[in-house]
């Protein structure tokens, strides 16, 4: 989770996702997990993990995100294998992924806790306290667990359900020795959906904990982990995002408030935070982000209101006692527009936040509570003219506060460059599966925050043998198709670590999109498993057919791209999926399919079909001035049902080439003295340029005219190229400078949809408006 914004920024791949199964460019199937007896492996013990699932194979080996020793038992079948794990005593608590390698791949991963509790399924006799029981709960079923307690017992209990990835929303309940409950809980967004409980036991005897779905309908998978007993875990980090000058922070949890140093060594925007050496860890592994913002933390005994300078910043502050409302006095230009945003529930704060903007006089301007699917509040305020502070309460709604009643808030003036242009990166891959001599093709697609220039990939963790091509983003890209490839010696499996810098040297790694854990431990979602297999590239490939040599995208357009395939003999079919580096188009934040460059229709080759051409269907507007393109191809068994191999063609960069030109006769910047009377008319004149065999009438138009302006649509028609735009101007029109105006032109790339144009490129026009003659 990106603290510092009002949404997590991944764009979404559900359309890359859609067009792209990640399937393994080899001819053993990969590997996959249907089940596990424990998520949660015991540091400094030994942890028997019991795996079901699909093509293990003879051998399988596990792929953790720590140090292991591994024993694979004898008795296992290619659809279950039985594992003795054992880690190291300096192994760090928290959440990590399992994954299984086989010959032919390796599984996507399976998240698992990690600490010091012992593990165990449910139905275990629980010899002693703390422990960790595993089990499911689905549909209307309850799950229970027993353990022995003594009268005075102080214990915790908590179920970890949606932190692991399952579908279960938990409620929780402890029953005494004679079946009384004494305590329940519910899910909350403290624990990201989870729940806990704490008690006071009054008797000697067993205790029964039982666990089902919030609305006795649990969804699969409902597997959990239920803690029971007395450890020590953390909520939240406060200040939660911190300045690179910071030295301390606090860790929150059920059992109080713990001081720590933080690391003298720095790298990235994200720091994992040690453990305290004092405590039974168990859970999330704490971190703090650093911030290119001012940074401010409440000073909750100061005698005077906190001064928040101009321009982005972020402040972390605690309602300490119920009832508290802090206040801070910012600094502000007479005219902005600033975004203020708070974070409190997405934080794990108990706190539902308002937000209230007042002046210097303690008049209310504005007020805002809850944001778009959150408590959290966000307010985008237009600052008075002549104001220069503004005062920023902050209060909760039902008046509560205390020592975990956290918050912090950004603020960022809107329609300003911001303090330091940045970028973030992500990819739909979660595993690459190389054969010998082969290649994958992965989109790694950029989130442009003000940074429009390249960035340049690597990889420091590779597997021996194993190369990168295609490694720059180009300025203004949405992505790359990035290729690794194989050589022919050995290799081994690795978990690697993409990352980009651009022209500056600023760093950020590849982020993988729909990895939950990026929630919580978001260094889980930069983790890339690159298999190598037994299997020879040679047995199955792709590749492009006969190109034009000045191939490009036209928007609008309809293209064929031809390809030809490689394959052993038999039945088998191949089906053919496109691969590019757009970065989905949202509306109404959800991916647009009409905007992105698609296949016009499924294709597949037949059994002994060697060529065959993929249908292209090209949107109307194409944003960047350049997409990578290629071509994935699936070997399929006779039915359809299994993927044999997959192959993919060579990446080709394609420029964007648009249909239609629109050119300047007049300057572009031009001036004008009006009638004090009747006002002026400015005469705006130039040619279209139809290109790629569009044909037909074009509108041209201006837009971001003022109030009062007008400039009526001039149709060039069809065979012609001139036009004369007119902008009539009101006779009360002040003196100065209007820009953002922008002249364009559209054309159809079918005259039976007249209605559906391609853009031309805006051309920027100024106009200035002298002070009249007098």
């Amino acid at each position: 989770m990106h603290r510092g914004r009002s949404t997590f920024l991944w764009r979404s791949l559900v359309l890359v996702l859609t067009l792209w199964n990640l399937t393994a460019p080899c001819h053993a199937v990969e590997p996959e997990i249907r089940n596990l007896n424990v998520r949660g492996l015991q540091i400094g013990g030994t942890t028997t993990v019991i795996l079901d699932g699909e093509a293990l194979g003879t051998a399988p080996r596990l792929l953790l995100s720590f140090p292991a020793k591994q024993t694979l038992k004898p008795g296992g079948t290619d659809k279950k294998a039985t594992f003795e794990v054992s880690l190291e005593k300096n192994v760090p608590p928290g959440y990590g992924h399992l994954r299984v390698v086989t010959d032919g791949g390796v599984s996507l991963p399976v998240r698992i806790g990690v600490d010091r509790l012992p593990q165990l399924p449910l139905g275990t006799t629980v010899a002693t306290l703390p422990v960790a029981l595993h089990g499911v709960s689905t549909g209307s079923t309850t799950a229970e667990a027993r353990f022995s307690g003594k009268a005075g017992q102080k214990i915790l209990v908590e179920v970890e359900a949606q932190r692991l990835g399952s579908k279960l929303r938990p409620v929780l309940h402890l029953y005494s020795p004679r079946k009384v409950q004494l305590a329940w809980s519910w899910p909350t967004s403290t624990l990201q959906g989870d729940t806990r409980l704490e008690a006071t036991l009054p008797d000697d005897g067993e205790y029964t904990l039982s666990v089902h779905d919030v609305e006795y309908a649990g969804q699969n998978p409902g597997y959990f982990r239920i803690k029971v007993g007395t450890w020590t875990c953390v909520d939240q980090v406060f200040p939660p995002v911190v300045s690179k000058t910071q030295k301390s922070v606090e860790l929150l949890g059920p059992t109080g408030v713990t001081q720590l140093d933080l690391p003298t060594t720095r790298h990235g925007v994200i720091l994992p935070l040690p453990w305290p050496t004092e405590g039974l860890w168990s859970g999330p592994r704490p971190y703090v982000e650093f911030s290119s913002r001012t940074e401010i933390v409440e000073q909750p005994n100061s005698t005077t209101m906190q001064v928040v300078p101009a321009g982005p910043a972020g402040i972390s502050g605690k309602l300490s006692k119920p009832g508290e409302e802090d206040r801070y006095r910012v600094t502000v230009k007479p005219g902005s527009k600033i975004r203020f945003e708070v974070f409190a529930e997405r934080l794990g704060s108990p706190l539902d936040v308002t937000l209230v903007l007042r002046n210097e006089k303690g008049n209310d301007l504005a007020r805002a509570e809850d944001g778009p699917n959150t408590l959290d509040p966000v307010l985008d305020f237009k600052v008075p003219e002549q104001m220069t502070s503004l005062i920023v309460a902050l209060v909760d709604s039902q008046q509560r506060g205390g020592p975990r009643a956290t918050y912090r808030m950004t603020i960022d003036p809107l329609g300003e460059p911001s303090q330091e242009a940045s970028f973030r990166l992500l990819t739909p891959a979660r595993r690459i599966t190389l054969p010998t001599e082969g290649r994958s093709v992965t989109p790694v697609l950029i989130e442009r925050e003000g940074y429009e220039g390249s960035v340049e990939l690597s990889s420091p963790g590779l597997p021996p043998g194993v190369t990168l091509q295609g490694t720059t983003i180009p300025p203004g890209g949405d992505g790359t198709l990035l290729t690794m490839v194989r050589g022919a010696g050995p290799s081994q499996t690795t978990l690697a670590t993409l990352v980009g810098h651009d022209a500056r040297g600023l760093e950020r790694r590849v982020r993988l999109t729909g990895e939950t854990g990026d929630r919580f431990e978001p260094w889980l979602a930069e983790e890339l498993a690159i298999a190598p297999t037994s299997a020879k590239a040679s047995d199955f490939q792709l590749d492009w057919g006969t190109l034009p040599s000045d191939l490009a995208l036209v928007p609008g357009s309809k293209p064929s791209l031809p390809v030809k395939v490689l394959r052993p003999a038999g039945n088998t079919l191949v089906r053919l999926t496109l691969l590019t580096s757009q970065l989905t188009p949202l509306v109404n934040n959800r991916p647009d399919v009409n905007q992105t460059i698609r296949l016009a229709k499924a294709v597949e080759l037949g059994a002994k079909v060697d060529k065959g051409e993929v249908p292209l269907l090209l949107p109307l507007q194409l944003t960047a001035p350049l997409y990578d393109v290629a071509i994935q191809g699936e070997l399929l068994s006779a039915d359809r049902r299994t993927v044999l191999a997959t192959a993919f063609t060579p990446v080709k960069r394609l420029p964007v080439r648009l249909p239609l030109l629109v050119h300047l006769k007049t300057p572009a910047r031009f001036e004008t003295r009006i009638d004090p009377k009747k006002g002026s008319v400015v005469e705006v004149k130039g040619t279209i340029d139809r290109r790629e065999g569009f044909k037909g009438d074009v509108p041209v138009t201006i837009t971001g005219l003022p109030p009062g302006v007008r400039a009526d649509t001039v149709i060039v028609k069809d065979g012609l190229t001139d036009f004369t735009l007119k902008l009539t101007l009101p006779p009360n029109l002040p003196p100065g400078e209007i820009k953002g105006l922008k002249l364009s032109g559209a054309i159809a790339p079918d005259t039976r949809q007249a209605n559906q144009r391609v853009k031309s490129r805006d051309i920027e026009l100024t106009l200035i408006i002298q002070v009249p003659a007098k």
